[in-house]
């Protein structure tokens, strides 16, 4: 039992840090820590002017001309950063010259430019046309999808080109705080809210002058398609996102430095760690009470830490860590529940023959008080046989002598039983029993002389039966002594046996031999009659005669021996 703990939490760690490692789970995991993320301020840094509905009625069906975008950044002459995600790596349809009016505008704007560029199938770079590119910056604007269809991430850096909205944070940072940090891993955008958060102005407005004009000054325009028609949505943690507004909460990340980290070593030390802790928590707690409040103490101090660690930009996993505490403390109990169910059995099977129902069922509540093994106990053993037992056998078939002993057995087990004694053995047509274990008992001695004279009482309804039946009348002879002896269960490691073994043990059979010489049924030592109070002999009528003293087999001394009767 020592090593299940480490067995079951080492099992649970190996199991859940192979599957973290090996990304099994990482939509769950990505799931949870959505909820992490929470609405913040709209940013009035960055703003949208989006190609929406209104724009494509007013200025015409979709592509535009590009001196439609040239005129736009022409208006926007006061904005620090223009971003527009619409790809021009190809020629305007409309001839060179609408090209030229674009890479004019782009030219002479006083606010620097980048222009959306694409990571191909083949992993190259698609730029915008050489006489757009030469005038301005560029980026990839390819978006990270998860499995479940969410956009979460995005890239600094994509096949080694810096991407659109660490470029647009770049180009800024250079003008004030210098460059921001660059990572070639997926980075956790930062969403500021739903759709709608930042403000958002129509490309129409902005082209037909309705809008002041320094809306813009000093801001971070970007332009993209936010019309249903042109199909740039995509779903993200916070709904239904236009690709313009997805690319405007990466920048925002960047430039407020939110940028987001974790560990895959370190979430699976919390795995160990956790079902470690679990682990010996639902071995050494018995009580489900507070084995409940102790495993929602750990879950709540851990998602604690996992928010206090959130807000200095480190995600902890919240997927994994929290099963290992699920399943170290289920797989746990199951296994106590189990092993604990075996060991009742074990105790039934083991007991139920040769202990009082009352007895097994107090060592099935409480196995604790059972100690297997020997160990020295102030006992009282008992033996009883029945007188010419053999002489009484020849006369009977097997049939006949098998009913017969198993009658009289039956009579004097529940005899023993009602007095909460034990069983020892049956030796022939003899009867071994012991009071004091597997339980304490304090009145062992008194249990094992009312168990004596029960056995007389018992004789004589048995007798009666007997001679109903037409069946021998019997006489039995029983000794009973207290004292130390071993308990325990003694055998072999394929059979044992629970039993007591010593010399008090030995006495109590020599006792019952001496019934023939002295004539009488009970003997008892002095030991025994020693731990009777007088309130015993008066409540339960016990006449006791001394019979003086005797050298037994096996002892130096003599021993002082009394017979007991009922005078009930």
């Amino acid at each position: 039992m020592k090593k299940s703990p480490v067995i079951i939490a080492g099992t649970i760690s190996a199991v859940l840090a192979a599957s973290l490692w090996g990304g099994l789970f990482g939509v769950w995991r990505d799931k949870l820590d959505d909820l992490l993320f929470t609405t913040k301020p709209a940013s009035t840094e960055i703003v949208i002017v989006a190609i929406d509905e209104a724009s494509l009625q007013s200025i015409g069906q979709w592509p535009w001309p590009r001196a439609v975008f040239g005129r736009a950044i022409n208006s926007l002459s006061s904005a620090d950063m223009i971003g527009i995600d619409v790809n021009f790596k190809e020629k305007s349809g409309r001839g060179d010259a609408d090209d030229d009016y674009l890479a004019s505008a782009l030219h002479d704007s006083n606010g620097k430019v980048v222009l959306s560029s694409e990571i191909g199938s083949d992993g190259g770079l698609i730029l915008p046309l050489e006489k757009f590119a030469a005038n301005s910056s560029h980026g990839p604007t390819n978006v990270i999808v998860s499995p479940d269809g969410v956009v979460r991430r995005v890239r600094f850096e994509q096949n080694g080109y810096p991407g659109f909205s660490w470029r647009i944070a770049m180009m800024r940072f250079i003008d004030s705080l210098g460059l921001p940090m660059r990572s070639a891993e997926p980075v956790r955008i930062n969403y500021r809210g739903a759709g709608g958060t930042f403000t958002v102005l129509s490309f129409k407005d902005v082209l037909e002058n309705k809008i002041p004009g320094d809306f813009s000054k000093d801001k971070i325009v970007l332009i993209g398609v936010t019309a249903v028609d042109l199909h740039d949505y995509h779903q993200t943690p916070f709904g239904i996102m236009s690709g313009i507004e997805l690319q405007a909460n990466a920048v925002q990340t960047i430039i407020d430095g939110a940028i987001f980290w974790s560990s895959d070593v370190v979430d699976i030390l919390a795995v160990i760690l956790l079902a470690i802790l679990v682990t010996i928590l639902a071995f050494r707690i018995k009580s489900f009470a507070k084995l409940g409040l102790s495993v929602i103490a750990v879950l709540a101090g851990y998602n604690l830490i996992v928010f206090l660690s959130f807000d200095k930009f480190f995600i902890l996993d919240l997927f994994y860590p929290n099963l290992a505490v699920v399943l170290s403390v289920v797989v746990s109990v199951t296994f106590q529940y189990i092993t604990t169910h075996k060991e009742k059995k074990f105790i039934q099977d083991s007991f139920s023959r040769y202990l009082a129902p009352q007895v097994v069922n107090e060592l099935i509540k409480n196995p604790s008080r059972l100690r297997l093994g020997g160990e020295r106990r102030n006992m009282t053993t008992l033996f009883s046989d029945i007188r010419g037992f053999t002489t009484i056998s020849e006369k009977m078939s097997p049939e006949q002598l098998t009913k017969f002993i198993n009658r009289y057995f039956t009579v004097m087990t529940q005899i023993v039983f009602d007095h909460g004694g034990v069983i020892d053995k049956y030796i022939g047509d003899a009867v071994m029993a012991f009071w004091g274990a597997p339980l304490n008992d304090d009145k062992h001695a008194l249990h094992g002389i009312l168990t004596a004279l029960g056995m007389m009482a018992g004789l004589r309804e048995f007798n009666r039966e007997s001679e109903r039946l037409g069946e021998p009348i019997i006489d039995i002879g029983i000794g009973v002594n207290s004292g130390y002896v071993t308990v325990g269960n003694m055998g072999s490691e394929r059979r044992f046996n629970y039993t007591v073994l010593g010399d008090n043990v030995n006495l109590a059979s020599r006792l019952e031999g001496l019934n023939k010489t002295y004539a009488t049924n009970v003997i008892v030592s002095q030991a025994t009659i020693g731990m009777l109070s007088e309130e015993d002999i008066k409540k339960y009528s016990i006449v006791v005669r001394e019979l003086g003293e005797a050298q037994v087999k096996g002892k130096e001394f003599a021993t002082k021996i009394y017979e007991i009767k009922s005078s009930v």
